[in-house]
């Protein structure tokens, strides 16, 4: 983490959506390593004991505005106009919706250092900002913008998407952290728009696929105004009159929506005086009357083809955006999500069972609690994965997974090769017969080359232990970032999980590669204790050489000078090795060879290694088994920082 974020104590999630506003706060707990001690998540006041509020303000003048519900009372639309839905891409920071955008922000934000002023001041805090998930990035650089020149103290801006994949994952509850690696889809019901994310591990997809739809919830609030449109001529005759309060219909309409899927089992009804908020004799006798039966609105819904519409943006999504691809999961999103019809069409589209299709206490909340909770977690990780891809280039370029298979692969033929010797020159010492150099010969050659090639089948659990090896620190510091992004609960324990599993070696082929490894090393044993053993031979001090593919050079000393004599070198090595020997005789070529063990196991040693690094071979198939692994590791990784990214 980087030490100039220490200086704050709190990081802001704000959703300034299209239809209402939240905000949610996470201490930053600067001295708490442990992170699954750190404090939830929690939602901030927004006036009026709310902690939603709609987005809708109503400017006055410079120094003075409403926002949220306030925004509608009759008295402040006597005296300006109200503004709803104008939040959109941004384009020009100068333009008239992005002036009222910032000017909301400004007020969204002063409202709410005010109603948390005992936990907020000057400097003590960062805030984050949601965004669209279809917006780019030079669009949310130019949002960015805007939250600055608001005054805002911007240190970031989050997809919605990738906030309500932390808030699902987060919640063990929820158990969408075991599906999201199978394929899970967060579907958020915003007014504007109807936005879909899958998220679905697979190299041959995008780490992420959104898609949006104009069929939002407002939609709702539109047709139960436009209903009751042509049923009055008042309304019609309203609408004509003054434009610019169909707004406050509307968001009247709006709240009449919410109460019937508040609990769709009651009666809802509303009616509103006209005569309350505007002068006008024309109107004082007439109403704006609302009214649904249980299951009522539903009805109209479909009637009006609103159902149908969001029906075919799933169907379209499936066919045409993740087409064959399976749905394990669906988190609901956008307090619209509410509507008692939603889970139902999910079901019947994308197959998926109502038990899999999970949706937060207060979907209204998700986005402002999961942009809180990445923020918490993007400032806590920040920097730690400095010189991450540099660590990881560097394992291909060093050839480190070649260097480390080497050194296991080595050092287990070397220590299970002169284990070999030592057992077999135990036998040899201890024997109840009397043995010649040629049987300990034969008995050590013939040992020695099945332990080859045992160890040489073992080859492929090398090599797997070298790639873990060769990512075992560069693995610890992504696990260190990793799990800050997770929190592990009954059965949810894929992506993002606290540990990045190396990828597995399987499908290998290395016999032919060891195969000439064997033959290699058995061609070389002969120099693996050097070519002279300087054994004394009496006192003619005669220097025996003994040859074969083990001439393990065993000096047999002066118990041998008596039929020697008179003999070549050649004559007495042959004699020598085929003498059966006493127990005496036996003791003598032990304690010669226990002299030389330091230095025949150093040869060993170096036999080994200099026979595996000169087999290109084997060299070449590990390099590019190197390459596969590094991607697939990449891969692994960037599948993972899904939600950090």
């Amino acid at each position: 983490m980087k030490e100039s974020n220490k200086k704050y104590d709190y990081v802001i999630g704000i959703d300034f959506g299209h239809g209402e506003t939240s905000a949610a706060i996470c201490p930053l707990q600067w001295e708490e390593k442990n992170v699954d001690l750190l404090d939830p998540v929690k939602d901030l006041e927004m006036g009026g004991n709310k902690k939603v509020i709609p987005s809708a303000i109503t400017i006055i003048d410079e120094n003075d505005a409403k926002i949220g519900e306030s925004a509608f009372n009759t008295d402040v639309l006597k005296k300006a106009e109200v503004h709803v839905c104008f939040k959109q891409a941004p384009k020009d920071i100068n333009g008239e919706a992005e002036k009222i955008m910032m000017r909301f922000m400004k007020e969204v934000y002063g409202s709410i250092r005010s109603n948390n002023a005992g936990i907020l001041s000057d400097g003590n805090h960062l805030v984050y900002i949601a965004t669209p998930s279809g917006w780019n990035k030079t669009t949310q650089q130019l949002y960015f913008k805007m939250a600055e020149k608001a005054g805002l103290p911007i240190k970031g801006v989050t997809k919605e998407s990738r906030a309500a994949f932390v808030r699902a994952q987060q919640d063990t509850t929820s158990g969408i952290g075991r599906n999201i690696s199978k394929g899970a889809i967060v579907f958020d019901m915003g007014s504007s728009t109807l936005d879909f994310t899958y998220m679905y591990m697979n190299e041959s997809l995008p780490r992420l696929i959104d898609y949006g739809y104009d069929c939002g919830a407002s939609q709702v609030e539109k047709l139960i105004f436009a209903d009751k449109e042509n049923e009055s001529e008042a309304v019609r005759l309203f609408e004509k009159k003054y434009p610019k309060l169909v707004d406050f219909l509307l968001f009247e309409s709006r709240k009449v929506k919410e109460q019937v899927y508040f609990d769709p089992s009651l009666k809802v009804k509303k009616t509103i005086n006209f005569e309350d908020f505007i002068d006008d004799e024309e109107f004082e006798d007439e109403r704006f009357k609302m009214s649904f039966q249980p299951g009522e609105l539903d009805q109209m819904l479909e009637a009006k083809g609103y159902l149908s519409t969001i029906e075919q943006a799933m169907i379209d999504f499936k066919q045409n955006h993740i087409p064959g691809q399976r749905i394990y999961g669906v988190f609901l999103t956008g307090g619209a999500s509410r509507m008692d019809f939603i889970k139902g069409l999910v079901s019947k589209c994308w197959e998926v069972p109502e038990d899999k299709i999970y949706r937060d206490q207060d979907p209204s909340l998700t986005i402002s609690q999961g942009v809180a909770e990445v923020a918490r977690m993007d400032l806590r990780t920040e920097g730690m994965d400095d010189g991450l891809a540099e660590r990881i280039d560097g394992i291909l370029r060093d050839n480190v997974i070649y260097e480390n298979f080497v050194g296991l692969f080595g050092y287990e033929l070397w220590d299970k090769i002169t284990d070999v010797m030592v057992d077999e020159f135990n036998d040899f010492k201890d024997s109840s017969t009397d043995r010649s150099v040629n049987n300990l010969k034969r008995a050590i050659n013939e040992k020695v080359n099945k332990t080859i090639s045992s160890i040489s089948g073992q080859a492929p659990a090398y090599l797997q232990q070298a790639v873990d090896e060769s990512f075992k620190d560069i693995q610890e510091q992504v696990e260190n970032i990793i799990k800050h992004y997770s929190r592990q609960g009954e059965n949810n324990s894929n992506l993002p999980a606290e540990k990045i599993e190396v990828p597995q070696i399987s499908g290998i082929k290395l016999d032919d590669v060891m195969s000439d490894i064997s033959k290699t090393i058995e061609t070389s044993s002969s120099v693996w204790s050097g070519a002279l053993t300087g054994a004394a031979w009496g006192g003619l001090g005669a220097a025996v050489l003994f040859g074969g593919p083990l001439g393990w050079m065993i000096g047999l000393g002066a118990l041998a000078a008596k039929w020697l004599f008179g003999k070549t070198d050649e004559e007495k090595q042959q004699e020598a090795m085929a003498k059966k020997l006493s127990m005496d005789e036996r003791i003598a070529v032990y304690n010669n060879f226990a002299d030389k063990w330091d230095s025949v196991q150093n040869d060993v040693k170096d036999s080994i290694l200099n026979s595996l690094d000169s087999d290109k071979s084997l060299e070449e198939s590990i390099e590019k088994l190197s390459v596969q692994v590094v991607e697939s590791y990449k891969n692994n990784l960037r599948s993972v920082r899904i939600l950090i990214d």
